[in-house]
């Protein structure tokens, strides 16, 4: 168990106060980032709603580092252990249905009176404004992936889900930044400031110049699968032994250096579909056709592996598609240990993603695995001021909760699904 005043002191972001009382990725990941940054994160749940990544191992994955503590906000005493951690916090960050707070009557301007410089970040599936047949909706990923136009993108024949939950982690990553800029406005101003941040536009904002394309000039551009909807030589091929690897032959040293290795003349030297200078072209047009050809026809004749060492030996980018056993043995991800090992209270000794971000001078780290729901909560309200006795009361009426970790086991049937955890 942790307390307010436990967390260690490390990392680019020592120091900064984040309450976290959203669920599931979209909205968790920010603190859960931030967190392996140095940040005190308290992920805040209710009594009888446990977030619904617990009892897999998207929890242990997203909320290390961090404490738990649980309150009924709907009841006088659980909102009034809320009110005292908005006060501590520098950061609110909330992921539920557009307006839900608001409802709740813990709206921006209630919170702003308890923290008038607290960074309040709202996480929703459709934001907290617009249309209101849609703010009220329920999201998912698979909802993001959808109403974004996102998914309109992938596949071939039919549009494609991408695994795994893209539209809750780009939300997340784009949480983590406006959680910072949202902070770093409060720190410049001395006034607190709010966010609204919907799912489906965090994934809209990386379409790169799709919609742009569409909505100025109708031009809608087909699903093509692993091929790259705009650029010529610069998709997934399958080679001759049925394997398939990305090949990105684009730029003029590039192309000069792989053009007479998939038979296509050198630009410069006379063909003029490749001028001095010759950069690439779009896939669908007389010229990239004709690039595409040479390529197939390259690799069709060849090995994954002998494509991939000319490749590599021209410097030309080029990238095999890897299993998740490639990627845990590959020398560069144990080398920058992409991969790591620590304790987790649910799961044991587990190993997965390591920590992104290589800081130099305030190096991040993992202090501690994810806590079982409810682990903090006794050093969490002896920090704000709770005896004893007023805590056990809280138990007591079911304002507050925690499962140990016999408990967990038996509540999410661990010893079912987890495999290692089998024979304990």
């Amino acid at each position: 168990m942790a307390g307010l005043k436990d967390f260690p002191s490390f990392g680019a972001l020592a120091g900064l106060k984040i309450l976290d009382s959203g669920s599931n990725i979209a909205g968790p990941l920010g603190g859960g980032l931030l967190s392996e940054c140095g940040a005190t994160v308290i992920h805040f749940e209710g009594p009888k709603k446990p977030d619904n990544q617990r009892g897999w191992y998207g929890y242990p994955q997203n909320h290390r580092n961090q404490l738990s503590m649980v309150a009924d906000i709907k009841t006088e005493e659980g909102r009034e252990i809320f009110m005292k951690l908005i006060k501590w916090a520098d950061i609110w960050v909330e992921s539920s249905k557009g307006g839900q707070y608001d409802r709740l009557g813990l709206s921006d301007e209630e919170i702003f009176k308890v923290n008038p410089k607290i960074a309040i970040v709202h996480v929703s599936g459709y934001g907290q404004t617009g249309d209101p047949s849609y703010v009220t909706r329920a999201s998912y990923d698979a909802v993001g992936q959808a109403f974004s136009g996102y998914m309109s993108l992938n596949g071939t024949t039919e549009a494609l889900k991408t695994n795994p939950y893209l539209s809750d982690f780009v939300c997340g990553l784009t949480t983590c930044w406006a959680m910072l800029a949202c902070y770093v406005s409060t720190v410049l101003t001395g006034k607190g400031e709010s966010v609204d941040i919907a799912q489906y536009e965090a994934l809209a904002r990386i379409m790169d110049g799709r919609v742009m394309q569409f909505a100025t000039d109708g031009v809608k551009v087909p699903r093509t699968g692993n091929k790259d909807g705009q650029a010529a030589l610069f998709s997934f091929y399958t080679c001759k032994d049925g394997r398939t690897i990305f090949i990105g032959m684009t730029g003029a040293e590039v192309c000069k250096r792989g053009f007479p290795i998939i038979g296509l003349p050198q630009p410069g030297s006379g063909d003029p579909d490749f001028p001095e200078g010759f950069t690439g072209w779009l896939i669908d047009s007389p010229v990239g056709r004709r690039m595409e050809a040479a390529m197939e026809k390259y690799v069709s004749e060849h090995t994954m592996e002998e494509v991939e060492a000319v490749m590599q030996e021209n410097q030309i980018p080029c990238q095999r598609v890897y299993e998740l056993e490639d990627c845990i043995s590959d020398p560069h991800w144990i080398a920058r240990e992409t991969i790591t090992e620590w304790d987790d209270p649910m799961l044991g000794h587990v190993t997965g993603l390591g920590l992104i971000n290589k800081f130099k001078n305030n190096p991040s780290k993992i202090w501690r695995g994810a806590p079982l729901f409810g682990m903090d909560n006794r050093d969490i309200l002896r920090d704000l001021g709770y005896t004893d006795e007023e805590i056990d009361g809280l138990y007591e009426k079911g304002i507050t909760n925690e499962f140990d970790r016999e408990t967990t086991i038996k509540r999410y049937r661990l010893k079912e699904v987890i495999p290692h955890m089998k024979d304990e």
